[in-house]
């Protein structure tokens, strides 16, 4: 079973995950690019459905520090099921059931966990806003949102029938590659800022 879905908060998506397989499945992989989770039916004499739990990097780490990163998590009983070395979110899965459902010792490290995820999404908010802002610096809102002057084709707009179909679908190709990097950048800018702004209980501790 798959299924697609979009989070803001990591607490979220541990629920949601977790949610799923009491449900009788198992959380078998994740496609952080879609973001697509694809979950396994447990058989009806499978007694125990592991849970997952969410741990967030936001900074690489050499290949000997994320094996032994994996390796300490494997040996408390939690298994790999999707992380990167490169960073960003780390899925661990029950191996067994006699192991504890936390995988933070303390309070403290798991607040660590957040801080490094709210730090994450601001760090890549700005990085892609200002992406948008040196790519848009010489173009006006007007054009932006203007489909029509996305099209650098003379007079294309005062053609007809054939022409026109020609020379809209030659030049269509050309005018997406002009503008939808800004609004990837755009997108992904006000995306990160926003996950990290829900999930930044500092703002809201300050006197």
């Amino acid at each position: 079973m798959k299924k697609f879905r979009i989070f803001l908060s990591l607490k979220k998506e541990e629920e949601w995950i977790n949610s799923i397989q009491e449900e009788g499945y198992k959380l078998v992989s994740v496609n952080s690019a879609v973001p697509m989770y694809t979950f396994e039916k447990l058989s009806t004499k499978e007694m125990f459905i592991p849970y997952v739990r969410l741990d967030f990097r936001e900074k690489s780490m050499k290949k000997t520090n994320y094996e032994d990163y994996v390796t300490l998590f494997s040996d408390s009983g939690w298994k790999l099921i999707k992380g990167s070395r490169s960073g960003g979110a780390q899925y661990f899965q029950q191996k067994r059931p006699d192991v504890s459902r936390g995988i933070f010792s303390d309070k403290d490290s798991q607040e660590s966990a957040k801080r490094r995820y709210v730090k994450y999404g601001y760090s890549y908010g700005f990085l892609f806003l200002l992406y948008f802002y040196i790519f848009s610096r010489n173009t006006s809102w007007t054009q932006i949102i203007n489909f029509k002057s996305w099209y650098l084709t003379p007079n294309i707009w005062n053609l007809k029938g054939g022409s026109f179909w020609y020379a809209f679908l030659f030049e269509t190709p050309f005018a997406l590659l002009r503008v939808l990097p800004l609004f990837f950048f755009l997108f992904l800018g006000i995306y990160y800022l926003i996950r990290s702004l829900i999930n930044d209980d500092s703002k809201f501790k300050r006197k």
